[in-house]
């Protein structure tokens, strides 16, 4: 009995899709609570005070004095990592452990900082974004 060709490609496709999935890798971590915008939405400059904000959103991570008052930082890290290794598919033929590896890696530690006046309330605020390396690194070339 010969099966038609209409069910031997999905088949097909399934088996390879499970197979190269086998040498994949993907990892989240974060440390402390990722904020955003909708997080300190809350926050009116001019109105609202370092005290509402450390409510809020907990203590921040540093305050430093500046100019114009106080700097109040939050610093948070989100990071991913995504990896195939192709050379995983070669194994059962390869006399060597062959490792092709694409991998992606978006590493940044991002920070929300506020300045404050000298009274303790907020002026101004914002996100600063720091991402590091290429989007794509092929290893080992």
């Amino acid at each position: 009995m010969k099966l038609p060709m209409s069910r031997i490609y999905p088949m097909l496709f399934f088996t390879v899709m499970c197979v190269t999935s086998l040498g994949c890798n993907v990892v989240r971590i974060t440390l402390n609570t990722t904020l955003t915008q909708d997080d300190v939405a809350f926050i009116i400059p001019g109105q609202t005070t370092l005290a509402d904000v450390i409510t809020k959103l907990g203590t921040p991570d540093s305050i430093t004095d500046s100019y114009q008052g106080v700097v109040a930082t939050y610093r948070f890290l989100d990071m991913k990592y995504a990896r195939v290794n192709f050379g995983w598919l070669l194994k059962p033929w390869s006399p060597f452990d062959p490792d092709l590896i694409i991998s992606r890696t978006g590493l940044g530690v991002d920070a929300f900082e506020l300045l404050c006046d000298s009274n303790w309330v907020v002026t101004h605020q914002s996100f600063l974004r720091h991402l590091s390396g290429p989007r794509f690194n092929p290893y080992p070339f």
